[in-house]
Parts: structure tokens; C-alpha cells; sequence
């Protein structure tokens, strides 16, 4: 794990990518990200700033049936947020994968070309 806490502090950009499981992240994605804990302590309880360098984050999130995007996403802004990033864009998401294949889902790739364009700092444009 401390080769993911050194990448964190030298990184710029910041992912989570999952499958949604229930409306949530998976299981073992949550398992490794709850050791982001120690970011958390150290901030509130040590009163340091465990992250010196500003990141920007993005989600993106796919899956099937019939549940909700938006408890994933706010856990993963949580985690991104507990990882200094202060400048996270709009979920990009396929979520009828039963029916229509992510990579026929218009908005998820236009999201996806969004996502990044802002990671390269070019900001967030429209296909068309």
C-alpha cells in the first residue's frame, strides 16, 4: 500500500473507475480505498495535511439492472476529496449495460472524451 499512498502524493489526476454492485462501488474497491483512512486521521486527528499537491478527479461508473448511480458516485467523490482533489468533473456513466453495450452509449462516450480533455487541462467540450 505505501507504493499507492506515494503515487497518490505525486500524482495530478485522479480516477475511480467500477462497476456498480447493489448502487455501489465493488466490494474490493472499497476494501483498498478504506485504507485512505489514514488520510482522514491524519487531517482531523493530527490536524496535518496528509497531501500537499491539488488533484483533479474523475468517476466513471457502468452496470446493469435496475439501481442508482449516485450513492457510488458521492462515495467515490468522498474518497477522491480525502485524496486532495479539489476539482472534480461530472460522473461519466453507462448504466443500461443489460440492453445497450457501453461502447454504444453516446453520452458515456462523449463523457469519457470530456473526462479527458479536462485531465489534459483542455476543459470539458461537446462532440458535436
Amino acid at each position: 500500500m505505501q507504493g499507492v499512498y506515494d503515487y497518490i502524493q505525486d500524482c495530478d489526476n485522479i480516477l475511480i473507475a467500477s462497476p456498480l454492485y447493489f448502487s455501489e462501488l465493488t466490494g474490493l474497491l472499497l476494501a483498498i480505498t478504506s485504507r485512505l483512512q489514514t488520510y482522514f486521521c491524519a487531517r482531523y486527528f493530527r490536524k496535518m495535511k496528509p497531501i500537499h499537491k491539488t488533484k483533479k478527479g474523475g468517476v466513471i461508473i457502468t452496470g446493469g439492472g435496475d439501481g442508482k448511480i449516485e450513492k457510488a458516485y458521492k462515495t467515490a467523490c468522498t474518497l477522491l476529496h480525502h485524496m486532495n482533489a479539489k476539482s472534480i468533473t461530472p460522473v461519466v456513466y453507462s448504466h443500461d449495460t443489460n440492453n445497450i453495450p457501453a461502447k454504444n452509449d453516446k453520452k458515456a462516450m462523449e463523457g469519457s472524451r470530456n473526462l479527458a480533455l479536462f485531465f489534459n487541462n483542455y476543459g470539458i467540450k461537446s462532440l458535436s
